[in-house]
């Protein structure tokens, strides 16, 4: 069913009583903690083609067969008492190498994770390619990588054809994961170490780009949009413009209407065959296909003023009687159910949106915000993740020139003003990994610490 078609089935849909919200945002309930061993065993899985069977494997088993495979190659049985201790004991197996992360996704997951997952793997479907792990096991490691192969399947099983496609939000975002992530398979004592702030960071700079691009469905494809940065070793303060302009405040604002347009565009993706679309694929479907405008427009208009007569708000006027303008009709009637001078009803429907804010700053952004005095809520990037984030976009380069770095770190939606960018050159020199070609200090690389 094409987008359009989708939107002309609204003619014969109920709206519904409640919001319901099923794609793009890992957080879509009150559950929201984030359980990222449980997405890393997700997300290797579908990048290297071999995911855990749950059905199959079995902890005891398992465990039994590596050390009775072992026991056959060892002349001092006394060793294998040792060796069950050493990664048998306290999950020390799930860091011994990157395939053990595999078993990081079995028992109960919470929604949030599994929703992060699914995006995440998403991702990696579009791209259709897997990895190969060059683990550096050692002999009794490689045993049990071999006995674990027993247990792996295809990403999916058999239900893998039935899984609905969720197209990327953001492809800009999907590009930079999919190389990132292909590069940190090549980098196996890396991924060990680094893969769930990996993907921790990525949940982050993903969320948040998607807030920031949510509004701006006619635009077309989703870029990157401003959003700054400063060193969890810098001062902020208020004459910092673009920090103050296109900070955390710009940020938070933004996130107060993730739910309301999602759970709107839900609407027109269940009229289709289950996969979901982004909001802008059907703008610019309004834009660029064939079809009766005039019919379009109607259906659209008149789904409009059943959503508001439901939802009990005020009436607007369409800025123009167009498709589009009734779909802009009809998104700005999403966000105004959740805001108090808009709807007639005694109700408290703005604590639902105002929740979804406070999770976002719990389980998502808690890692990259700071409060800094009179400035508030700044975003800050701590050395850890400016390492991690410094080396994936250097990725198989030895070096890259320090402004192509910043371009790389824009392009997955991370800015920096003229201030942080001499503190980021300064922590870089302390770090050992600058080189400067020229006594100006104009040619600067920096090199990556893998």
């Amino acid at each position: 069913m094409s987008l359009i078609s989708r939107l002309i089935a609204l003619r014969d849909t109920k709206v519904a009583d409640s919001n319901a919200l099923n794609h793009y945002l890992p957080i879509r309930g009150k559950n929201n903690t984030i359980e990222y061993r449980s997405v890393a065993g997700n997300v290797l899985g579908m990048l290297i083609g071999r995911e855990l069977d749950p059905k199959r494997y079995s902890c005891n088993e398992f465990k039994e067969k590596c050390l009775d495979e072992l026991g056959g190659l060892l002349t001092d049985e006394a060793m294998l008492d040792h060796i069950e201790q050493m990664y048998f004991r306290n999950d020390a197996l799930n860091s011994a190498s990157p395939e053990f992360l595999l078993l990081g996704c079995l028992g109960s997951e919470t929604a949030a994770s599994k929703n992060l997952g699914r995006i995440f793997r998403s991702f990696l479907a579009q791209a259709g390619q897997h990895s190969e792990l060059k683990s550096k096991a050692n002999f009794i490691e490689q045993i049990f990588i071999n006995v674990l192969q027993n247990y792996l399947t295809k990403p999916g099983g058999k239900d893998a054809s039935k899984e609905k496609i969720e197209h990327p939000y953001l492809p800009f975002m999907t590009e930079a994961f999919v190389k990132d992530i292909h590069f940190l398979s090549s980098k196996t004592e890396y991924l060990l170490s680094h893969f769930e702030d990996f993907l921790q960071l990525y949940n982050f700079l993903y969320c948040a780009q998607l807030a920031l691009n949510i509004r701006n469905w006619t635009n077309g494809v989703p870029k990157s949009q401003l959003l700054y940065f400063i060193l969890d070793t810098e001062k902020a303060s208020m004459e910092r413009s673009q920090i103050q302009q296109y900070g955390y405040s710009s940020l938070y604002r933004s996130v107060g209407a993730v739910f309301p347009i999602l759970s709107m565009l839900d609407n027109f993706n269940k009229q289709g065959d289950g996969s979901a679309f982004p909001l802008w694929s059907y703008g610019e479907a309004l834009n660029t296909e064939q079809y009766d405008a005039d019919e379009v427009s109607a259906i659209l208009e008149e789904y409009a003023e059943k959503f508001r007569q439901k939802r009990q708000i005020q009436p607007r006027q369409a800025e123009e009687d167009t498709p589009v303008g009734q779909m802009r009709l009809l998104i700005n009637y999403s966000l105004d159910q959740f805001e108090p001078v808009r709807y007639r009803v005694k109700a408290h429907r703005h604590e639902i949106r105002d929740a979804y804010q406070k999770q976002f700053e719990e389980h998502i952004a808690k890692h990259f915000m700071q409060v800094r005095g009179r400035s508030g809520r700044v975003l800050v990037m701590n050395q850890d993740y400016l390492l991690l984030l410094t080396n994936i976009a250097i990725g198989s380069k030895r070096q890259l020139r320090f402004q192509e770095l910043l371009k790389e770190f824009r392009a997955r939606g991370v800015y920096f003003d003229k201030q942080s960018e001499k503190a980021l050159i300064t922590f870089f020199e302390r770090v050992g990994n600058v080189d400067r070609m020229s006594d100006s200090g104009d040619a600067v690389y920096v090199r990556s610490t893998i």
